[in-house]
């Protein structure tokens, strides 16, 4: 049997991976939670099943011999539905995280199309369900109309009472059929929760009272304060297209920028943020770029995630590939006299680990990074595919470390990058650089007003929300 360990940041991803690798028939074998995530190991249900048959037959071929009575075979339908059960209970355990998490944002075009690709798995289920329970009754139905003989010998021996290994699958079915009865009954909630709150309609009422200008801002996904800032003083005889322009050009008026290379200026530099969101890779992507200009001799790596099993493997294998020195920060080797013997180059990049602000290694990570004796520039790494309260949170909880700008990353997963940019301006959070790829180090570029807002633009395109003209956004691209 074909089986696949995968490991993800969390069971969304996880669910998402098992789907692209295996398909839609997986069988989920087991799964639990790993040190920076989860792990889950999988199966094509197909070859699940051959394995649970063969298991089966090497079972009974050990079986002791003065057994009399040889136990009625397993329905195959038993299986399908022991393999459909843990399915569903996978799904349920996601939609219970799901549940738990902060609902999000009306005018976030790509967390509805999941929400939407999510829903219908979960009908999905509730019909595969439906028809295996058609079935096993249908096939009740004939056995009470066609009696099995007593035993496998053929026997004339009738009795009124059904013997001990013909009860037994008969009861795991029924037991069976009842938990997935209870699992569709708490799914048909989730969905009906879930519907309701996207239905809801205390989350628009604003919403009503927007002008055909501030929508299409809204298309965007900024934010409602962003908007009323741009739009407080456009002259209201101007068109709506020359209204629509010059909104534009104040939005990318308004995100900071550094505008050139920042590690050109060399020095030490700490990447920060949550768990997956690209910190490691734009190390990569940076450190490969600055050898590429500048040669490796200058250029060193450091890591402080220790918590993570082979947390800085990754890391060390861009230093193998690069030719550049690799420190692990650990407790032999605290982070500033790591930095002390690194004086000698001239840049100095440092990877740290994700932590939620409670965590007690959380509040260590960032002691250290305070505590340290050399100057020390840090980056604030933000996923665009985050929605805008984990966002905030992710600020919130690094702000305090004096962020000198931050980086957006995975462009290319996010349907929308409003809520990044709102964080920025709002928050006067200069860009350093936008990444949009995994290709090393190409998908990553030095980040620039007027191409912010026309990616912007042409994702809110993309995704159907904005009908503006293709030269909305082309008009930024020259800038």
């Amino acid at each position: 049997m074909k089986v696949k360990r995968i490991f993800a940041p969390d069971m969304r991803q996880a669910m998402r991976r098992v789907r692209d690798e295996i398909g839609a028939d997986a069988v989920i074998i087991s799964n639990h939670r790993v040190a920076g995530g989860v792990e889950v190991v999988a199966a094509r249900e197909e070859d699940y099943e051959l394995a649970q048959a063969e298991l089966r037959r090497n079972q009974q071929r050990n079986q002791p011999k003065s057994r009399p009575m040889v136990a009625a075979p397993t329905d195959p339908t038993d299986d399908a539905l022991a393999s459909e059960l843990r399915r569903a209970q996978v799904r349920i355990s996601e939609a219970r995280r799901r549940a738990e998490q902060p609902e999000p944002q009306v005018n976030q075009t790509i967390n509805r199309q999941i929400d939407a690709e999510e829903d219908e798995d979960l009908r999905f289920i509730l019909q595969s369900l439906k028809t295996r329970q058609e079935e096993q009754a249908r096939k009740e139905v004939s056995h009470e109309r066609n009696p099995e003989p007593d035993n496998l010998w053929g026997s004339a021996t009738t009795s009124s009472a059904p013997s001990h290994a013909d009860e037994e699958p008969n009861q795991l079915v029924k037991s069976m059929q009842q938990e997935i009865q209870q699992l569709r009954s708490m799914m048909e909630q989730q969905l009906s929760q879930g519907q309701h709150s996207l239905a809801a309609p205390s989350a628009v009422p604003e919403r009503a009272k927007d002008t055909p200008l501030q929508a299409r801002l809204h298309s965007l996904g900024l934010g409602e304060g962003l908007i009323r800032q741009l739009t407080a003083s456009i002259e209201p005889d101007l068109s709506a297209e020359m209204a629509w322009k010059n909104t534009l050009s104040r939005l990318a008026d308004s995100v900071p920028v550094i505008g050139e290379e920042y590690i050109a200026r060399g020095g030490m530099i700490a990447f920060v943020g949550a768990t997956g969101v690209g910190k490691t890779t734009t190390i990569g992507k940076l450190a490969a770029r600055y050898v590429l200009q500048h040669g490796s001799s200058g250029l060193a790596l450091v890591t402080t995630d220790c918590y993570r099993i082979a947390a800085h493997e990754q890391l060390k294998t861009f230093g193998r590939i690069l030719d550049v020195p690799v420190r692990v920060v650990d407790e032999n080797h605290n982070l500033d006299e790591v930095l002390l013997s690194l004086r000698g180059k001239r840049l100095v990049l440092i990877d740290t680990a994700g932590m939620n602000a409670g965590d007690a290694e959380g509040v260590q990570q960032k002691q250290m990074l305070a505590s340290v004796s050399v100057r020390l520039k840090k980056l604030l790494v933000l996923s665009c595919s985050s929605q805008r309260q984990l966002l905030e949170r992710a600020w919130a909880n690094y702000q305090e470390l004096e962020l000198n700008a931050c980086v957006l990353t995975k462009l290319d997963e996010s349907g929308s990058i409003g809520d990044a940019l709102t964080l920025a301006v709002e928050r006067q959070l200069p860009v350093a650089y936008v990444t949009d790829g995994q290709k090393i180090p190409d998908d990553l570029i030095v980040a620039q007003r007027q191409d912010l807002v026309s990616r912007a633009v042409l994702a809110a395109q993309y995704t159907g929300s904005e009908t503006g003209s293709e030269s909305d956004s082309q008009m930024f691209r020259a800038g």
